[in-house]
């Protein structure tokens, strides 16, 4: 997944989860999988060296353990830029 790529959390149809053989269409299980990462995102935390590249979004939260605090994406393109909760880029 690249830092371009588009997630949608919009439910992917209307449809049941399961076919009629009881496994789940590929569809529901492409946006389980994209609401994992996401929540996995969310709770990441690791060194400033180690902050992620892709699955950012404006807000996105990290704890830098570096600094010692959490930091935020407060931009994605043409860079990223991470700002603490006082807006000072970190």
């Amino acid at each position: 997944m690249g830092e371009g790529d588009q997630v949608s959390f919009d439910f992917p149809s209307n449809d049941p989860l399961l076919d009629p053989q009881g496994k789940s269409y590929r569809t529901w299980l492409q946006w389980f999988n994209w609401v994992h990462l996401t929540i996995q995102a969310v709770r990441q935390a690791g060194p400033t060296a180690e902050r992620p590249t892709n699955l950012l979004w404006i807000g996105r939260a990290f704890y830098d353990t570096t600094l010692n605090k959490p930091v935020y994406v407060a931009q994605v393109r043409p860079t990223i830029i991470w700002r603490d909760a006082a807006g000072v880029t970190v």
